[in-house]
């Protein structure tokens, strides 16, 4: 069969008492898998310890369900064993371990090869969610910003359970605190229309634009500043200004120079004056050991993130050739090999899928992808830590170097004082003396205010290839940004229409109980208003509302199975079938159309329901999981 991914199966279901005992062990398999019995023999307890043990939040434990402990999960993850541990608690959000391989090779490694994920990620370390995990290995994308901590494993699974405590007119399990935005992006993501890298664009263009009007603010300001100052704006004269003030200051020094010689002007300086030089000297020296290790520490911090950015561009590479590898492992082992590859003979065919075709030898377990799998996570993990640190390097680098001008300033400023001082104190002056020491401050200070004016004009110019770079690059966001959502409107549309066909199917198929599903022509979801409507209607009797709902959940569930760009992982469980006085006849005609629907899929998938009116022509089928059970035989056993 053809494997669309993600895709999930369950295959072994183990509960242990709290002493020990196993309680339940069941194996489940590809296509249907029905648990029968009367009511209140323990099908919903099962349904929900799939639920909890796959990663939804539940509490609410039947008292037999108390009495457990440890729940495992025997997965198949995109045609990869996994094996998930969770442990019964009346606290909410508790953690899952996980062992990449079987159930049974988790056993012979006891507590080697478990890693323990906490419920929700840890902001502060940076410690990843079990259910961050499970998304790598679905292969979902990376949510960003809030929906990173908001939309869990548990969220997810309210569109894969159809529980029986829920609202009937729900269109997702019934929570207290919810919100359109969390349901919107649950659907966005299961449907395949979320794309990391639209958000990711979305963000760059909010960015750009606010650096863009930020940029054309200062660029306004500055040119304003410059038209009303009548201030020379071409560089070229500036410079040249700049260079004819220098040359005269020169010239004043070297006269002034000259005087001193000539007229032997005293060197001795006043105790006053020393003490004047000394103090600049010293706080000079300090202001120059502070820039000295600034800058070091500059130098050091750019290095080192040189450094983080091309070992996380390692670790990204790594994370691409793994991916890879598992792709490459997946595609050859869908190649049937008929032929010899020497001789080019027929080759009698396997014993079956588990032996090679070609030698006819018993194919490993995991094959050598759980290795890979296991060597996913701890790449996943290195890449988050290294993006943490790299972003607070980056932050202490911004830091350091908005302290640099102010520094550097000190020291010019400084160095300035103590040349004046070292030129300017001496016993006796005279008048000339004095004028060409003023000339030459005024000389300085005409090249300061040059210096700024010119830095403005040169600010001016970087602004405006700045904003030119800024305003192309906002253009190519915005082409990105609509090309993908017109490909989210065009997959949401077939999406919807496919839906509403199989929704239709399984509502046609009614025994006409309800006039309306025989007629119904349109069938509408709304995620953000978390309900769903045929012909704009959706108050029918009560049995019926939950046969439509029933209908709703299958034709998405159905829809996966059409849809390859569906992110949906192929898996459905349902523990509401005959909620709400469902007739026996009718939900065995909603079963039967359930199997008909399964079997004309050739997409791998796995339907997990339960049942007290099983039809007569499935019961005893191998679609049957475990025993039929009642009030004296229950699903959990040893239980107190």
């Amino acid at each position: 069969m053809t494997q669309f991914n993600p895709y999930l199966k369950l295959s072994r279901l183990v509960i242990f008492t709290k002493e020990g005992e196993i309680s339940y062990d069941e194996a489940f398999h590809a296509g249907v898998n029905i648990i029968r019995g009367h009511n209140s023999s323990g099908k919903s307890t099962i349904s929900n310890f799939i639920f909890y043990v796959l990663g939804g939040d539940f509490k609410k434990w039947t008292t037999a369900a108390q009495s457990c402990g440890d729940v495992y999960a025997e997965l198949e993850i995109n045609s990869e064993m996994v094996t998930v541990k969770r442990t019964v608690s009346p606290n909410v959000r508790q953690p899952m371990s996980i062992f990449w391989g079987s159930y049974e090779e988790s056993n012979a490694n006891g507590s080697i090869g478990w890693e323990i994920y906490p419920f929700s990620r840890n902001e502060k370390s940076n410690r990843k969610s079990f259910s961050n995990s499970l998304f790598l290995a679905l292969g979902l994308p990376e949510l960003r910003g809030d929906m990173d901590s908001n939309i869990t494993m548990h969220q997810i699974l309210r569109l894969l359970y159809v529980d029986q405590k829920s609202l009937t007119l729900d269109l997702l399990m019934t929570e207290s605190f919810d919100s359109s935005i969390t349901r919107k992006t649950i659907s966005d993501l299961l449907f395949g229309v979320y794309d990391d890298t639209l958000y990711s664009d979305e963000i760059s263009l909010r960015e750009a634009e606010k650096e863009q009007e930020i940029k054309k603010k200062q660029f306004e300001g500055i040119e304003r500043i410059l038209k009303s100052s009548d201030t020379e704006t071409d560089p070229l004269v500036i410079n040249n200004q700049i260079d004819d003030n220098t040359k005269e200051t020169a010239s004043i020094e070297s006269y002034l120079e000259t005087l001193r010689n000539e007229q032997n002007l005293e060197n001795q300086k006043s105790e006053e004056d020393q003490l004047k030089i000394l103090e600049i000297k010293t706080v000079l020296l300090q202001n120059r050991n502070e820039l000295t290790k600034l800058q070091s520490e500059i130098n050091e911090y750019e290095f080192e993130i040189s450094d983080s950015n091309e070992f996380i561009r390692s670790l990204e590479k790594r994370a691409i050739a793994l991916k890879n590898s598992l792709t490459t492992r997946e595609s050859f082992s869908e190649i049937q090999i008929t032929h010899c590859p020497n001789c080019l003979s027929p080759l009698d065919a396997p014993v079956d899928k588990e032996h090679c075709h070609l030698c006819k030898q018993q194919l490993p377990e995991d094959k050598g992808s759980s290795q890979i799998k296991r060597m996913q996570q701890e790449v996943d993990n290195q890449l988050r830590e290294s993006r943490k640190l790299l972003q607070n390097k980056e932050h202490l680098l911004l830091e350091l170097k908005s302290k640099f001008p102010a520094i550097e300033q000190t020291v010019r400023q400084l160095q300035r004082d103590l040349n004046d001082s070292l030129r300017t104190v001496r016993s006796s002056r005279d008048e000339r003396y004095d004028e060409l020491l003023v000339k030459t401050g005024e000389l300085r200070s005409e090249n300061d205010h040059l210096v700024k004016q010119l830095r403005a004009i040169e600010q001016i110019d970087v602004l405006r290839k700045e904003l030119a770079i800024l305003a192309t690059k906002i253009e190519s966001l915005r082409i990105s940004i609509s090309s993908k959502r017109q490909d989210q409107n065009r997959k949401l549309q077939s999406s919807f229409e496919d839906i509403r066909n199989q929704s239709l199917r399984l509502l046609h198929s009614d025994l006409g109980r309800q006039p309306e599903f025989s007629t119904g022509s349109n069938v509408k979801i709304d995620f953000e208003k978390n309900t769903f409507s045929l012909d704009g209607e959706n108050n029918f009797s009560e049995s019926s509302n939950v046969y439509l709902k029933n209908s709703v959940r299958f034709g998405v569930f159905f829809t996966s199975l059409n849809m390859e760009f569906f992110r949906l992982p192929r898996f459905v469980l349902c523990d509401n079938i005959e909620d709400k006085g469902m007739e026996p006849v009718r939900s065995q005609s909603f079963q039967k159309e359930v199997v008909s629907m399964s079997n004309e899929s050739d997409v791998e998938h796995q339907i997990i329901i339960t049942t007290s009116m099983i039809a007569p022509e499935l019961d005893n089928t191998d679609m049957c999981v475990g025993e039929f059970y009642t009030e004296t035989q229950k699903t959990l056993k040893n239980i107190d």
